[in-house]
């Protein structure tokens, strides 16, 4: 009796761990296809933006899959003395484009909102604003 109670605790462990590698490798591999905080960047025309001065916002994506998909991006522009502002980003080969006043200096907090079909991304960079 006692030696069959052991082996289905045995037999329910391995199938256990059989399950989770299964999900750790699935999951890895959904993981190379998902886009990465690295693989995006922000820049701005002029660099560095001037307060009062039309900015040119830019994110750029290093990821070949979702550089060449066709998504609905906004910035979501922060700063502690203002109220945000989330303004849409038109496409630009590879990259997302809006234009945007900084209304006065300081350091902004941008969250680059991406869609793509039933995928959303957010990314949060620091900007500089003179």
């Amino acid at each position: 009796m006692h030696r069959f109670r052991h082996a289905k605790r045995t037999l329910g462990a391995i199938a256990m761990l059989a399950g989770l590698l299964l999900l750790a490798a699935c999951g890895g591999a959904g993981r190379e296809q998902t886009l990465k905080f690295s693989e995006v960047s922000l820049s701005s025309e002029p660099s560095p933006p001037a307060a009062g001065q039309e900015t040119k916002l830019i994110a750029a994506i290093e990821n070949a899959k979702y550089a060449a998909l066709e998504g609905e991006v906004q910035f979501q522009i922060n700063a502690k003395t203002e109220l945000p502002s989330l303004i849409d980003a038109v496409s630009n080969g590879g990259s997302y484009v809006s234009s945007y006043t900084f209304p006065s200096a300081g350091e902004y907090t941008i969250t680059i909102h991406f869609n793509f079909e039933d995928e959303h991304f957010a990314f949060t960079k620091q900007l500089q604003v003179k």
